[in-house]
């Protein structure tokens, strides 16, 4: 199998363990992505696109079923009225708490089910890979 191939795989496995273990019935994947990403004292909305790896139009369609439910507020900077900020309401906060939460206990199931001798090596592995993602990511901006 080519590097190519096995990264879409790899993509795919973690998308569908993402749905099938955190998402449920009221929350998409695009929303816990979003959610997931916005820091506790919130994130503009061009930086959060950009990090998501969408364009602005997508981010301001998800953005505002967030803010439909009340769980991401938006208000503009002072200094620059062009920028929108974003913040986690209180209830924006109690779900992303949730969806960390539910993260976590999927990367334990996954790190528990790699053998114990292969572990360190393993984490090591996918340390140096997200870096090594991140660099080309860098380069791409």
């Amino acid at each position: 199998m080519e590097f190519g191939e096995v990264l879409k795989q790899f993509l795919l496995d973690l998308q569908r363990l993402f749905r099938s273990n955190i998402v449920d019935g009221k929350i998409t994947l695009s929303q816990i992505l979003l959610i997931s990403s916005v820091p506790f004292d919130g994130i503009d909305m061009t930086s959060l696109a950009q990090q998501l790896g969408v364009d602005n139009s997508t981010l301001t369609r998800l953005v505002d079923i967030l803010v439909r439910r009340a769980w991401i507020e938006k208000s503009k900077v002072r200094h620059d009225k062009r920028i929108t900020l974003l913040k986690l309401t209180p209830k924006g906060q109690e779900i992303q708490e949730k969806v960390e939460e539910r993260i976590d206990l999927l990367g334990d199931t996954v790190y528990d089910s790699i053998p114990l001798e292969d572990r360190d090596e393993v984490k090591e592995i996918l340390s140096t890979f997200h870096w090594t993602l991140s660099k080309l990511l860098l380069k791409q901006e």
